[in-house]
C-alpha cells in the first residue's frame, strides 16, 4: 500500500498547488501602451506578480509577460493591477522571530504591480508582501504615501514586549487634515482595504474638486468558485490479458495460454474535483466488469487432460489526476494517470489436472506504474481509453504477464455553470 499512499499524497499536493489558478477573460496593458484582450491566467496573487501569462484565444498557447513589460492588467472578475513606482518598505514585518528593535522605516522606491482599490481624485492601492499588508494613498497633485503593518520589540518595565508601529490613523489625519469628512472617517477606520476605502471616498465625495466618489474595484485574491465537481456515468469495454510464458512443465502444459483474453462489458460512475483553472482535476471512478471465462476451460497436457476455472467480478477504483487541454470552446483533450484499488465479487480460481486440484491465479496486483488514460470530451459526452500494467504472476515454471486495456463512454450529469469563465 505504500506506493498508493505516496502517489496519492503527490496527487493531493498537485491539486493544492493549482487550486487557486484559473483562466478568465481579461486584458494586459503593455509598456508600449498597447492593450491586449483575451484571457489571463489568474494565480490569485498574494505578493505582487513578477510575471503574468496571457493568451488571445482559448485554443492558443499562454505567453508569459514580465512585470516590466506591463503597465497593468485587468481581470473579468473585477481585480485590476497597475504598475506604479511606490515608496515600499520591505523590512516591515509582524513575524515575532524577525522583529527589529526599533520602529524605523526603510522605504525604497520600487515598481510593483499593485491592486487598484479606489480610482478617483484620491486613490488607494494595496500590496501584500509575505503576508504584510501595505496600502498607498494619493490625492490630487500629491505623491503616494505608504501605510503598513509593522511591529517591533521594545523594553517595557524591563521586559521585552511586542509593540505596534503602524500609525496609519495619524498619517491619514495629517494627509487629510483639511477635510473634516475624511478625518472623521479616519477615527472609525480599521486597517483594512474596506476601512481605508471609507476614508478615501469621504475625501472624494466631500472635499475633492469634483465632489464625486471614486471608482471602487474588487481585489479578491480568493476565487469565488475555486473548485467544482463534475460527476457522471460510464459504460464501455475492458480487455484483460493473462498470458502464460515459459517452457512446458512436466505436469502442466499451459505455455501460450491466456487465462482471460476476452472483452468484457464494464459500467460505472466518476467524479472529478476540478481546480479553479478548469485544467487539472482529481479524478475518481468506480468501474465494475467481469473477468475470466464464464465456464470452466478444458486443457490438454502431455500426460492427460484438465481444466481451469478463472472468473469473477472486478471492482476497480481509480484515483488519479486528469489534465484538460482546450481544442475548441466546447471540446477538450484529456490525459492523465493514477492508481487503482481492486476488489472482487465471488472470485473463483482453480486448476485441475488429472486427479489433482491447485490454486490458480491471484487476480490483478498493481505495480509502481500508474494507469494511463487519454480521451476527448465534447459538451457532456466523452470517450476515454485507459491502460494498466499489473504485477507478473508465476504458476509452476511459467511467468504470467498481466495487463488490461479499457475504453469507456462518459456522460456528465452535473452542469458546468461557470464554463464561459473557465477559458474552455
Amino acid at each position: 500500500m505504500r506506493p498508493y499512499l505516496l502517489l496519492f499524497l503527490v496527487f493531493f499536493a498537485c491539486i493544492v498547488s493549482v487550486r487557486a489558478q484559473t483562466i478568465e477573460p481579461g486584458y494586459l496593458v503593455l509598456s508600449s501602451g498597447d492593450t491586449l484582450r483575451g484571457e489571463v491566467e489568474n494565480d490569485f496573487w498574494e505578493d505582487p506578480p513578477t510575471a503574468v501569462r496571457f493568451r488571445p484565444t482559448p485554443t492558443t498557447a499562454l505567453t508569459t509577460y514580465s512585470t516590466l513589460q506591463l503597465r497593468g492588467l485587468g481581470l473579468g472578475s473585477g481585480r485590476r493591477l497597475r504598475l506604479e513606482l511606490l515608496p515600499l518598505d520591505r523590512s516591515a514585518t509582524t513575524t515575532v522571530g524577525h522583529l527589529p528593535s526599533s520602529a524605523r522605516s526603510f522605504q525604497k522606491p520600487e515598481q510593483v504591480l499593485a491592486d487598484v482599490l479606489v480610482e478617483g481624485p484620491a486613490s488607494l492601492l494595496g500590496v501584500t508582501l509575505q503576508g504584510v499588508h501595505h496600502f498607498f494613498v494619493r490625492r490630487e497633485a500629491q505623491p503616494y504615501f505608504e501605510m503598513t503593518e509593522r511591529n517591533y520589540l521594545k523594553l517595557q518595565n524591563g521586559v521585552q514586549v511586542v509593540a505596534d508601529a503602524n500609525n496609519y490613523q495619524g498619517q491619514l489625519l495629517l494627509y487629510f487634515g483639511d477635510c473634516p469628512a475624511a478625518t472623521a472617517a479616519t477615527a472609525r477606520a480599521p486597517f483594512t482595504a474596506a476601512g481605508l476605502t471609507t476614508v478615501v471616498q469621504a475625501y472624494n465625495r466631500e472635499c475633492s474638486a469634483t465632489r464625486q466618489a471614486g471608482q471602487e474595484l474588487a481585489a479578491d485574491k480568493v476565487p469565488a468558485n475555486r473548485t467544482i465537481i463534475r460527476a457522471g456515468l460510464l459504460a464501455g469495454v475492458r480487455y484483460n490479458s493473462f498470458q502464460f510464458d515459459g517452457a512446458p512443465g512436466a505436469a502442466t502444459d499451459v505455455a501460450g495460454l491466456n487465462a482471460d483474453g476476452r472483452v468484457h462489458a464494464q459500467f460505472g460512475a466518476y467524479a472529478d474535483v476540478v481546480g479553479g483553472g478548469r485544467r487539472l482535476a482529481l479524478h475518481t471512478a468506480l468501474l465494475a466488469s467481469r473477468f475470466g471465462h464464464a465456464q470452466p476451460v478444458s486443457l490438454r497436457y502431455s500426460k492427460g487432460t484438465g481444466s481451469f476455472i478463472y472468473r469473477g467480478t472486478l471492482l476497480n477504483l481509480q484515483v488519479g489526476l486528469r489534465r484538460f487541454v482546450a481544442l475548441s470552446p466546447t471540446t477538450q483533450f484529456i490525459y492523465g494517470g493514477g492508481y487503482e484499488i481492486n476488489g472482487y465479487l465471488r472470485p473463483e480460481s482453480e486448476i485441475t489436472y488429472g486427479a489433482s486440484k491447485d490454486d490458480f491465479l491471484v487476480g490483478f496486483r498493481g505495480t509502481a506504474l500508474p494507469y494511463l488514460e487519454v480521451g476527448l470530451v465534447h459538451h457532456r459526452f466523452g470517450l476515454q481509453v485507459h491502460s494498466r500494467l499489473y504485477q507478473d504472476q508465476y504458476y509452476a515454471d511459467y511467468r504470467v504477464s498481466v495487463w488490461a486495456l479499457g475504453a469507456v463512454l462518459s456522460y456528465r450529469l452535473s452542469a458546468d455553470t461557470d464554463q464561459p469563465a473557465a477559458g474552455k
